[in-house]
């Protein structure tokens, strides 16, 4: 299959998955820019071109798989975990990208609602996983409207929570882009982008193949580093563990979405965004990954699992209690849908 990289030059090679790499130079710099939807590139997945589909989960010790329907697998890993030493409990959601029977959409309300609630209201939906931050410090638009375009000034504490986006106007142009570290050049990006949906997010956790997550962080900083930063610190933020959620993209046109319970001590402790990297990598070793809102956002649901009222998956934490029922209201959530 072909991958679309955007090289130092600024030269765009074609397909569909895109990798950018900053670089810096005395030059005004190039911008890294996003295929044009409908141009004619070609797309793993698209009609007519055939995708080899291999084994997603590449380390199986642990895991629990079910394949719920042609199309979509389930997998949960609950246990001590390997790549971060510690009790983990995982949730990955596996959509076949080249399966026309799905669809992705991306719900959005500014007051905020639930992931189940997202379920729920949505028509012939089958699971939704929480989406993006706080819409001020976000790029964020669905079926062509445009919800936030980063209000916050440059200089603020949270303005490093844009530095790549998932965008897609079907499940088959679905990509990643990291549009590098200048988040107020990828702001110019996303605005020039023409796909229906998009939604930007932090870190970057690997780009086409490299596992750029496990250097967003110092990794030589300790909690007494840590300890004495705002909790908004893109350090602290992504440095100490905490609930996690993340998308990643197969180079077989898999889309995981991806729940890491935390703050459950001796039961799921979390990672950080470089344990995050390191597992990915090891059990699923996708083309791309971004990290999402996390913390008390966290949360999957899947129509007849989970809970029985709600379909949540996993342990939310506003609550502060180890069940189903810790759901917090969020602005935005990815839902697959049964067409």
């Amino acid at each position: 299959m072909k991958i679309m990289n955007l090289f130092k030059t600024g030269i765009l090679a074609s397909a569909t998955l895109l990798a950018v790499v900053a670089c810096g130079s005395d030059f005004e710099p190039h911008r890294p820019q996003l295929p044009a939807n409908g141009s004619g590139t070609e797309t793993p997945g698209n009609p007519g071109q055939q995708v080899e589909k291999v084994t997603t989960l590449l380390d199986k010790t642990g895991w629990q798989e079910n394949a719920i329907a042609d199309g979509l697998v389930y997998y949960h890993y609950e246990g001590s975990e390997p790549i971060s030493g510690s009790p983990q409990i995982i949730n990955v959601l596996e959509l076949d990208l080249t399966n026309k029977a799905y669809g992705l959409e991306l719900r959005c309300n500014t007051s905020g609602i639930k992931c189940s609630d997202a379920l729920r209201t949505t028509p012939n939906a089958v699971a939704s996983v929480n989406a993006a931050y706080e819409h001020e410090a976000v790029y964020l638009k669905t079926n062509n409207f445009k919800i936030s375009e980063v209000t916050l000034p440059s200089d603020h504490l949270r303005f490093w929570k844009h530095e790549g986006a998932i965008f897609w106007s079907n499940t088959t142009d679905l990509g990643m882009i990291f549009a590098g570290k200048n988040n107020a050049d990828a702001i110019v990006t996303y605005k020039n982008d023409k796909h229906k949906n998009l939604v930007a997010s932090a870190p970057m956790l690997i780009d086409n193949g490299e596992a750029v997550g496990l250097t967003f962080v110092d990794p030589s900083l300790t909690w007494d580093d840590f300890k004495n930063m705002d909790p908004e610190d893109y350090r602290r933020h992504q440095g100490v563990r905490h609930p996690r959620t993340a998308v990643a993209l197969t180079e077989d046109r898999d889309l995981l979405l991806i729940t890491v319970d935390g703050r459950w001590p001796g039961k799921a402790e979390g990672m950080n965004a470089r344990e995050l990297t390191e597992f990915l990598v090891h059990y699923f070793n996708p083309l791309y990954a971004l990290n999402m809102d996390g913390g008390g956002s966290t949360t999957m649901c899947i129509k007849g699992l989970g809970d029985p009222t709600t379909h949540v998956m996993n342990y939310p934490t506003d609550n502060e209690v180890f069940d189903h029922d810790g759901e917090r209201p969020v602005n935005s959530h990815f839902v697959i849908t049964k067409k």
